[in-house]
């Protein structure tokens, strides 16, 4: 096969997944036209439409994400780009990890950490969602040091959450 078919295969299943996601949707538009909870409260239900959208597509993007990582296996390049994107991401859950502990232990910095917290609760929210893509990538890389690589970021995304997790345990 060659790197066309390859390309387009990929980018097929990514139009299904695109359809799919808008089909989901158009369902339930159509099963929740009319119902006086949806006109009363129609920017919530287009909030989860718009989550519907998320959660549909991300399933139905699985196969072709999986295909495209299984075509670049012996892309070195592409593997040691990834790999660099994937320790400066896991670089920003460190550091959303240790903000609130920061603020929380130093009540000098408290005021001034306020807002950076804030965007730090944000960050570690999508954490797991970073660990589950680099576990995936992991198992695809073919190469050692990336898999090694990548398998570490994952870890490290599930433990940079752990702080945050910690803080609300103990702050109730």
């Amino acid at each position: 096969m060659n790197v066309y078919a390859k390309s387009g295969t990929v980018v097929a299943g990514y139009v299904a997944a695109l359809a799919l996601a808008a089909f989901a949707v158009y369902l339930q538009v159509q099963a929740t036209a009319g119902n006086p909870d949806y006109i009363a409260s129609n920017g919530m239900y287009a909030f989860g439409e718009g989550l519907l959208f998320l959660a549909v597509f991300t399933v139905a993007a699985l196969f072709p994400t999986a295909l495209a990582l299984h075509y670049l296996r012996t892309v070195t390049r592409f593997w040691n780009a990834l790999t660099g994107v994937a320790l400066a991401i896991v670089a920003t859950a460190i550091v959303a990890g240790v903000l609130p502990w920061a603020a929380r232990f130093s009540p000098a910095l408290e005021n001034t950490l306020h807002a950076w917290t804030a965007l730090a609760i944000l960050r570690l929210i999508i954490a797991p969602l970073f660990a589950l893509a680099f576990a995936v990538c992991a198992a695809f890389a073919a190469a050692p040091r990336p898999r090694r690589l990548l398998a570490l970021c994952a870890v490290i995304e599930c433990l940079a959450a752990a702080p945050w997790f910690l803080l609300l345990l103990f702050n109730h």
